[in-house]
């Protein structure tokens, strides 16, 4: 019996979500995404093997952009595909014809309306939005699954890069809503490519007065009110998906305040929130005066509300602790004195008599830190962290699969992991968000660190910490999906940009994305690279592998920067040892590895508290034995960058000539000595300490 394998996938999927103004946008993107791929796999025919789940399960945007399935035949297959492909049409207009009625509603003048509605249905049609890309291949006579699928793979690769182009016309004649370029006027402040939804008129001042009536009859949490948002019809649909009666039931099955709630208070936490989740993690666990804390409470009553459950580690902490529960209504805004600006209340919260307002929440602010610092609660920081993970050599992994079991057992260890451990690690053992998780891809944000150490009852002290735990648990997931001699490809690279909370979205996005690609391309795989925007400008960028062959445990990456990071929080070693040793690194690179380690040593003991140092640690002689661990690990950054570029190649000229090549500049995007990414390290981890932030 002929079969037939189908692959199906729907895209764009980086530009959908990576045109974002505010983190909503990037999970309602994600979300759409999800939804309209669970419409192209409800009741399709045939034995799916990827993915093992084809429902969204919660609040979270689990389900990847393409499908896997096997068919009787290849017509079968086919039919399959113009299934999806109505599917995915139908769920989309019901959708965007649900936003459409509302944000294109009464209390804009019906001349306005009907010329906005033109550009919404030139920019909304789904067959120029989407690339959907499919192969349907038959299974040759006593040929193995392996082959078959191997053979599909590269059928459907050679589809996707046969692109499919539209020839641009003018504005008013094109329906091609991605030529971008070729539409006048005013373009989506997000975007930046397609024309912002307007009326009759076309200026700048029209569009936003447009828009300014758009706001009136949504939450300011949604849209600002001073039409400095212009937004095209697609990010109009991204923005107001919640208003979506099929998006809006998704998510009320997890998320039990949406039950209550109108659409466009359908909440996910700012990038100001997540930055000051670990503070708001302290207030809810230490004492501290509720007369300060009340008092606070009442002075920002309407400026920046949302939802108490959208970060549910807090959310669930907030249940032992009820007298303290209205703190999750406050946004990560209201922690910093710079909100409380007469200009800042009235342009972004729409807030009247705002400079009463102001001075009030300024008064209730510095009141409420007095009585942290009382209580050794660490001040809100501004920083935060967006993360950015992908499976390795995904490709070659399921390409060497054998048998169609083996394929399954992946593909459910998949969605096990993005379903259970995703969430566990990163939103009920810490206090971050997921923004997706879908299969091998995890994108979310997460806050710097907590007020606690990372040793500290198993708890994950750091974002450091974080995404150690999350690449360890999918490799443990997928590992024990796959055959024994194919385990060691398993594997995952993590990117991640820390940006002050006023920082560009879309720039932090492009800088994680970047990140991850460094972790692959540059890092060589299994990796982590981390970038640190600092509002000044000046960036810091470190990559490492999780683990180094024949390091000692206390030598590897993740726990030797997790030494470092809480020497510098407890005081016991100053920052400026990392500055000396910078300044030194041209000539330490080139010294051998006893006169490192001497070097080191020294320096790092003219920094030291000693007392302090015999106050937190029993060890004897603890900082200086971090010396030789930093030699030890910079010596390993450097063999696995030889044995990386020469193959295994030992010729002592071929590796001084490599040498060469390397640099001393941590600035660089050149190669680093081991010992200046080290170094590197430790600069960043002063930052997470909060001994260097700007």
């Amino acid at each position: 019996m002929t079969q037939s394998m189908l692959m199906f996938s729907l895209g764009p999927v980086q530009s959908f979500i990576a045109q974002a103004r505010k983190t909503r946008d990037l999970w309602l993107g994600s979300f759409l995404l999800s939804t309209l791929m669970e419409a192209a796999m409800k009741g399709t025919p045939g034995e799916f093997v990827f993915p093992s789940k084809r429902t969204i399960e919660g609040n979270i945007p689990d389900l990847p952009n393409k499908y896997i399935a096997i068919f009787t035949t290849s017509d079968d297959a086919k039919k399959a595909v113009r299934l999806s492909q109505d599917q995915i049409g139908k769920q989309w207009h019901k959708i965007q014809e649900e936003v459409r009625k509302e944000v294109l509603s009464d209390n804009i003048k019906s001349k306005d309306r009907d010329v906005a509605e033109k550009i919404w249905q030139r920019q909304v049609d789904p067959a120029t939005l989407f690339e959907i890309f499919w192969v349907a291949v038959d299974l040759k006579a006593n040929e193995n699954y392996g082959d078959w699928l191997k053979r599909t793979q590269e059928a459907f690769d050679a589809r996707k890069r046969l692109r499919d182009f539209n020839l641009p016309i003018s504005a008013n004649e094109t329906s091609n809503s991605e030529a971008g370029a070729y539409e006048s006027g005013e373009k989506s402040t997000i975007s930046g490519e397609r024309e912002a939804l307007h009326g009759i008129g076309k200026s700048r001042k029209d569009v936003r007065e447009f828009w300014q009536k758009v706001a009136q009859k949504q939450s300011v949490y949604v849209l600002n009110k001073d039409g400095e948002e212009r937004l095209d019809a697609i990010d109009t649909i991204k923005r107001f998906a919640a208003f979506s009666t099929e998006i809006k039931n998704i998510l009320a099955k997890q998320q039990e305040s949406l039950k209550h709630q109108k659409e466009s208070e359908v909440y996910y936490p700012s990038t100001s929130s997540i930055a000051t989740a670990n503070f708001v993690e302290s207030l809810l666990e230490h004492d501290i005066s509720m007369v300060a804390l009340r008092e606070w409470l009442d002075a920002t009553d309407g400026i920046a509300e949302m939802s108490p459950d959208t970060i549910p580690f807090l959310y669930e902490l907030a249940r032992k602790q009820p007298e303290k529960a209205k703190i999750l209504k406050r946004d990560g805004d209201c922690y910093f004195p710079e909100t409380f600006t007469a200009y800042r209340l009235k342009k972004d919260y729409n807030y009247e008599k705002a400079d009463r307002k102001a001075d009030e929440g300024r008064r209730a602010l510095q009141t409420l830190l007095k009585e942290t610092d009382k209580a050794n609660i660490t001040r809100p920081t501004p920083y935060y962290a967006m993360i950015q993970m992908d499976g390795d050599q995904m490709g070659t992994l399921i390409g060497g699969v054998k048998e169609q079991s083996e394929h399954t057992a992946i593909s459910n260890a998949l969605s096990d992991f993005s379903r259970e451990e995703a969430p566990k690690v990163v939103e009920h053992e810490y206090p971050g968000r997921l923004i997706y998780a879908g299969g091998d891809d995890v994108f979310a944000l997460a806050p710097l660190a907590r007020d606690i150490l990372s040793d500290e009852g198993h708890k994950i002290g750091t974002v450091l910490n974080l995404v150690d735990q999350l690449q360890q648990q999918y490799c443990n997931r997928v590992k024990g999906a796959v055959k024994l001699e194919r385990q060691a490809m398993v594997s995952a690279s993590i990117g991640m940009a820390i940006a002050h909370h006023f920082t560009s979205l879309s720039f932090v996005r492009r800088s994680s994305k970047e990140a991850e690609d460094l972790a692959k391309n540059h890092y060589g795989r299994n990796a982590l690279v981390v970038t640190v925007l600092r509002r000044s400008g000046e960036q810091t960028r470190v990559g490492c592998h999780w683990n180094y062959e024949g390091l000692r445990d206390e030598a590897q990456p993740i726990r030797l920067f997790k030494s470092f990071y809480e020497l510098f929080k407890k005081d016991v070693l100053s920052p400026k040892c990392v500055y000396t040793l910078l300044e030194e690194a041209p000539v330490l690179v080139h010294l051998d590895q006893a006169a490192q380690q001497s070097e080191i040593k020294r320096v790092l003991l003219r920094q030291r508290d000693k007392d302090k140092e015999k106050e937190h640690y029993k060890e004897e002689g603890y900082v200086v034995k971090q010396a030789k661990n930093l030699v030890d690990l910079a010596n390993a950054m450097d063999n696995a960058k030889i044995d990386f570029e020469l193959q295994g190649n030992k010729d002592p000229q071929d590796i001084e000539n490599l040498k060469k090549k390397w640099t001393t500049e941590l600035h660089s995007t050149r190669w680093r000595y081991g010992l200046v990414e080290v170094l590197g390290w430790l600069l960043v981890m002063v930052f997470l300490a909060r001994k260097e932030q700007d």
